[in-house]
């Protein structure tokens, strides 16, 4: 992969791995809410190309710093927010900085809206939610290494959370659709994308939270694997988190996301760190 095509790609691929998705099924009552300021950490020195194979690049870097919050404005209403407010892309490879840049910082995209309760009494809870994408972050041009990816985006899903009451675990499962639109620029090619993802969790002595899941991409209407956009985006990942209650309403996070299988992503774990707050 020469050295142009490796950057356009990688530059998406960053954006894409501080990109941080919660499914929800449950909605805040009214007046509480739910807050966590993370980083994100990921460092690779390979890429899951196009067509799905994967080819070496220059060292990057990414370090994002974010707020994620879910505010109950009524009992079946809740606020919920991604806000990543800094973040760091660097490159680390003589030829790559003469050409482009070795680093840039910045705000990147933001995800806000709305989730519904629709079936909010019981075990099983069931919500809709509604996120629009916001390109706050630098889209630059191709010699310039992003924050954002330039587009406006909505996300429509259906949550589904099931409590495992009186075990002290939990079930969660998302479904979305996702409608992707650029600019008006015909070689920005935005593909729609289905969104998927599984959970489970349990709660160790009432301080320990402990959960895995399963999350994932698939490109709607996409081109042939040799000629994809660079927007594309597709992947299966995994991984585990752990929440350690410092009090009963605040503490630190920790967690790991791995790709199975993906297409225009970055071949290496994405790290996060952060502490919480409950309302």
């Amino acid at each position: 992969m020469n050295r142009f095509i490796s950057a356009t790609f990688l530059t998406v691929a960053l954006i894409w791995c501080s990109t941080s998705a919660h499914a929800g099924g449950w909605t805040q009552p009214k007046g509480k809410g739910y807050f966590k300021l993370s980083q994100q950490i990921v460092r690779a020195e390979s890429l899951f190309a196009p067509n799905g194979s994967k080819t070496e690049i220059p060292k990057v870097s990414g370090n994002t710093t974010s707020l994620y919050g879910e505010f109950g404005l009524l009992d079946r209403v809740t606020l919920v927010g991604y806000m990543p407010f800094y973040t760091n892309f660097s490159v680390d490879d003589e030829e790559f900085v003469r050409l482009m840049l070795d680093s840039t910082s910045g705000v990147g995209d933001w995800d806000v809206g709305v989730r519904i309760g629709i079936l909010t009494d019981g075990p099983t809870v069931v919500s809709i939610q509604v996120l629009a994408g916001l390109p706050l972050g630098d889209s630059g041009n191709d010699f310039v290494l992003w924050t954002g990816d330039g587009e406006f985006n909505q996300l429509l899903s259906l949550q589904v959370g099931h409590s495992l009451y009186p075990v002290p675990g939990y079930l969660k499962g998302e479904i979305g659709y996702n409608n992707r639109q650029g600019d008006d620029d015909p070689n920005e090619n935005y593909s729609d994308e289905l969104r998927y993802s599984l959970e489970a969790g349990y709660t160790v002595a009432e301080r320990l939270g402990i959960s895995v899941w399963l999350r994932g991409i698939e490109v709607l209407g996409k081109a042939d694997d040799e000629f994809r956009s660079r927007y594309e985006i597709e992947y299966l990942s995994f991984g585990p988190q752990l929440d350690f209650y410092v009090t009963p309403n605040a503490g630190v996070t920790a967690s790991m996301s791995k790709f199975t299988r993906a297409h225009s992503m970055l071949d290496a774990p994405t790290w996060e760190f952060g502490v919480f707050l409950k309302l």
